[in-house]
């Protein structure tokens, strides 16, 4: 891979800004779900948003200190799959910080994929409490 990461939150070490907000990365190569879930979690975490798997792999690169990763499952070139595959070699403990966002059509490989790994998955339209909730299973917060 390009350049080695290092570092990225653990369950023991929060990668909580200066303001104690929880970093929250979103991936979505749909620019409205990036928009709508940067409005919906602005209150309470730091938002960054990339609109591809290439553009969060460099997010990631610069900065891996984020709480959660909310990733769509299919984007064209870089997919959700392809992002956690390199997330886990690089930062084990961070592709652990991963839910999977599902817009309910899936290839037979994202359906093993899906089964395979222990991450989270919420699917589209969102409901608000489950969402928010299962940032705070992963961010830590109360």
């Amino acid at each position: 891979m390009d350049r080695e990461m290092s570092g990225g939150a653990s369950n023991a070490q929060s990668a909580r800004n200066d303001r104690g907000l929880s970093r929250v990365l979103i991936v979505d190569d749909e620019p409205l779900i990036g928009t709508t879930l940067k409005v919906l979690l602005a209150d309470e975490h730091e938002v960054t948003v990339a609109q591809s798997g290439s553009e969060a792999r460099q997010f990631l690169r610069d900065d891996p200190n984020f709480d959660v990763i909310l990733c769509d499952l299919m984007m064209p070139e870089i997919s959700g799959m392809d992002l956690f595959a390199w997330l886990h070699d690089e930062s084990p403990d961070l592709s652990k910080r991963m839910i999977f966002m599902t817009g309910g059509v899936f290839t037979e490989e994202a359906r093993s994929f899906l089964a395979s790994v222990p991450n989270g998955r919420i699917e589209k339209p969102f409901d608000h409490d489950d969402l928010l909730r299962r940032i705070k299973d992963l961010d830590g917060t109360p």
